[in-house]
């Protein structure tokens, strides 16, 4: 497996180095986008695929959600909150009628919400870069290097309409002041997905909350650092920068045996956030995220008591 696992890590690095290097080469910032180190990792350096979709399924979603939260920040009046209300409707609603729990396409929702991206060159980077890891997904798999995933359609029951529902105002409530005093970092895309996992009904991440939440610190400083003392103090590319954050996440997980995609993406988020911001983020994301474990953990245990009602 460590093997496998070794060619899965040096795919998903070679994808982190076109994506960052593209981005450079061009002068298109737009083009990173962090979450396809999630992907990558719930798709090809996980033993099994974290996600119950289909390749057609994931992509689908991914692209569609993507575009839609550009279209928000285009046509949408300029209220974060409001913006970010109907960004979560518009992926959840996507993933729920997808019949699959694909849920980091809330992430290619929300970014470009966040950041005020308008581009269309976004768009063809989330729809590229994931094509190149479920076309690398689907080579591993030809070659006897990675599990095959069977698809299993996920029904919209009124159980799981009333948890999206929850998880959608729990998350709405947690944003207000964050949107408010547009402290992002703090509701960083990323941590919402996580939020959404942890959340889920009969997540196994619930029983490894503790390690989730060092992960997810630890990723927030790997990107900090190698962003300011590689890129920034040493004045070497960023996309060294992000493959040696991208690499150092991908091995902490397996050494945790966590396979944990939330925490890859923040690993690539500070290579898109102002200079001003870097010292502040890896605090604000860690806060950020316990306080979205909490919520996860009165979500699920409110759950879980009506259920034995």
């Amino acid at each position: 497996m460590n093997k496998n696992q070794n060619i899965a890590m040096g795919v998903s690095l070679a994808v982190v180095a076109i994506m960052v290097g593209s981005a450079e080469i061009f002068g298109e910032k737009e083009i990173i986008f962090p979450e396809i180190t999630a992907v990558a990792m719930g798709a090809l350096i996980a033993p099994v695929q974290s996600w119950n979709t289909s390749r057609t399924r994931l992509f689908a979603a991914i692209v569609s959600v993507a575009v839609a939260g550009v279209c928000i920040v285009r046509f949408i009046p300029e209220i974060l909150i409001l913006r970010i209300a109907l960004g979560l409707l518009v992926a959840v609603s996507v993933i729920t009628l997808s019949k699959a729990n694909f849920v980091p396409a809330i992430s290619a929702c929300i970014l470009p919400i966040l950041m005020g991206t308008k581009s269309p060159v976004y768009v063809i980077s989330v729809a590229v870069m994931t094509a190149f890891i479920l076309i690398f997904q689907k080579v591993l798999e030809y070659f006897g290097l990675h599990e095959k995933y069977e698809y299993r359609p996920i029904e919209p029951s009124s159980e799981l309409l009333k948890l999206r529902a929850k998880q959608v105002i729990t998350v709405l409530v947690i944003c207000i002041l964050p949107a408010h005093f547009h402290e992002i970092f703090f509701i960083a895309p990323p941590l919402i997905v996580a939020f959404f996992e942890l959340s889920g009904k009969g997540s196994k991440l619930m029983k490894r909350k503790y390690t989730a939440i060092a992960l997810m610190a630890a990723a927030a400083f790997a990107g900090v650092m190698a962003r300011f003392f590689i890129s920034e103090k040493l004045g070497l590319t960023l996309t060294f920068g992000a493959v040696l954050s991208s690499a150092v996440i991908f091995v902490l997980c397996r050494k945790a045996k966590l396979y944990f995609p939330p925490c890859c993406a923040i690993s690539t988020l500070p290579f898109i956030i102002p200079k001003t911001a870097i010292i502040k983020f890896p605090f604000e994301v860690t806060a950020g995220y316990i306080v979205l474990t909490i919520a996860a953990v009165i979500i699920t245990k409110i759950g879980n008591n009506t259920n034995k009602a």
